[in-house]
């Protein structure tokens, strides 16, 4: 992209977004959520005309799937309404609206990954929404979709971290019960710092609208990728599988939804490579 791009970035704090900011070339204005309200349409259309953006890059969103099927409007108000908001704003000028999916919006039931091409079916609140995001943005005449999946970085709340920080206090404590893992649900979990140049990357390369899939390469379940976490820190704590029923969240999950793609654009590396680098950043003890 041009050095004088002006970057419109939503999400400011967020794990996508904070990797993103960094690597921006031109301005950057970059809203948070307690600066501005995506909900409300009048100071969203006074934010984005004011900094006259050449690209949206769209990352804010309710993200709480369990939360989302407690409060489905409240998620909706956020991922979908706000969306629209954004798009009513730039309406008028040419600028570019990328705008942040998830591995959600599929059932899990093709047993392959899903290509951009391939019919969404949501079975939770959370996918209900991210898909009404999407089609959003897509209404929109440069709007670009971006799915990605089980996005993890050193900030921030993140299964990796979580895994973490269980493993670590039950060394601590010296606790036999072993940290209980599900491994029925498969996906492709990204790195939000590899994801971010990977976005960069395909703009430079003049991305254009349409749906994309960005995901870190290969495939594994939320117990396989605990089983990487506490490996790479050297903690001697079991991890035991579990299915998703006796985990009992409230929100159903899909079985398989690997991502990858159709389209001759960049990739994040594999899922691995993406948690030994937030593994190296969250054990550095210099």
């Amino acid at each position: 992209m041009s050095p004088d791009t002006r970057w419109f970035l939503t999400g400011g704090g967020g794990q996508l977004a904070d990797a993103l900011e960094g690597l921006l070339d031109g301005e950057v204005f970059v809203t948070r959520e307690e600066h501005l309200d995506l909900r409300d349409a009048a100071a969203v259309t006074a934010a984005v005309q004011a900094f006259r953006p050449n690209v949206v890059l769209h990352t804010a969103a309710y993200t709480d799937v369990d939360g989302a099927e407690r409060a489905e409007e409240q998620a909706r108000a956020v991922n979908v309404h706000g969306t629209r908001h954004i798009i009513d704003a730039v309406r008028g000028t040419s600028a570019q609206v990328v705008s942040f999916s998830t591995d959600y919006v599929f059932d899990g039931r093709k047993g392959a990954p899903y290509v951009e091409h391939d019919e969404p079916g949501p079975l939770n609140a959370y996918g209900r929404t991210k898909l009404a995001q999407e089609r959003e943005t897509l209404a929109w005449a440069h709007g670009t979709v971006i799915r990605t999946a089980w996005l993890f970085s050193a900030t921030g709340r993140n299964f990796v971290r979580t895994i973490l920080a269980a493993a670590r206090e039950r060394a601590a404590a010296r606790i036999a019960e072993p940290l209980r893992v599900v491994d029925d649900q498969i996906g492709s979990p990204t790195y939000a710092g590899h994801l971010a140049a990977t976005v960069v990357e395909a703009l430079g390369e003049g991305l254009g609208p349409g749906i994309y899939h960005m995901a870190g390469g290969g495939a594994c379940s939320w117990c396989e990728l605990a089983r990487e976490v506490v490996a790479l820190a050297g903690l001697p704590v079991e991890v035991a599988p579990i299915t998703t029923a006796q985990a009992d969240r409230p929100a159903p999950r899909p079985a398989f939804t690997a991502l990858t793609t159709e389209r001759a654009i960049p990739q994040p590396p594999c899922w691995q490579d993406g948690v030994a680098a937030v593994m190296d950043e969250l054990l550095d003890t210099r």
